[in-house]
């Protein structure tokens, strides 16, 4: 691993580009940014200690997002063999609930763009297994990862798992 600055405005990479890298923000802040209609979109702004580009090398996908340096930003950089090796060393169970959400994230829209791309606001029974096998953070915490970048990573898939679900099934 090794470490990337950033100036202001700077983009990381760009939607539909090959992912090889992902990035933990050790300073600074990153905009991520899909097409909009008439421009660009803000969907996050991410700060330190924030994983970003991670799904891209874990799964082979194209990038989903735009990601530009909302301000001078300093971030970790790992390839993908590097987070593969360390998903390795995570124990089966985990692995296989973050495989499961990183697919569910990869399928479905955030619940608030549901109706903007003609899905209905009822769970669907993807919903409703993922929000099953979603952790809390008190259970993330009892996992006992200790690398930075493999916590970042919990946390990620775990928030974009939060953003997709259907809010009656957060509630149980």
């Amino acid at each position: 691993m090794h470490k990337r600055t950033f100036k202001k405005g700077q983009p990381i990479f760009k939607e539909g580009d090959r992912g090889l890298e992902a990035f933990l923000i050790e300073t600074g802040k990153v905009l991520i940014l899909k097409k909009g209609a008439a421009a660009p979109v803000i969907v996050a702004a991410l700060p330190h200690g924030s994983l970003f580009g991670e799904m891209a090398i874990l799964d082979g996908s194209p990038r989903m997002a735009t990601a530009v340096a909302g301000e001078d930003t300093v971030c970790v950089v790992i390839n993908s063999m590097q987070l593969q090796q360390k998903l390795m060393t995570l124990p089966p169970d985990i692995l296989r609930i973050l495989t499961a959400l990183m697919e569910y994230v990869r399928a479905v829209v955030p619940f608030d763009q549901r109706a903007k791309v003609g899905q209905g606001p009822e769970p669907t029974q993807r919903d409703q297994q993922a929000r099953m096998m979603l952790p809390n953070p008190q259970v993330v915490e009892g996992f006992g990862i200790t690398d930075p970048m493999m916590k970042a990573l919990v946390r990620m898939l775990c928030d974009y798992t939060r953003r997709r679900l259907p809010p009656e099934l957060l509630k149980a």
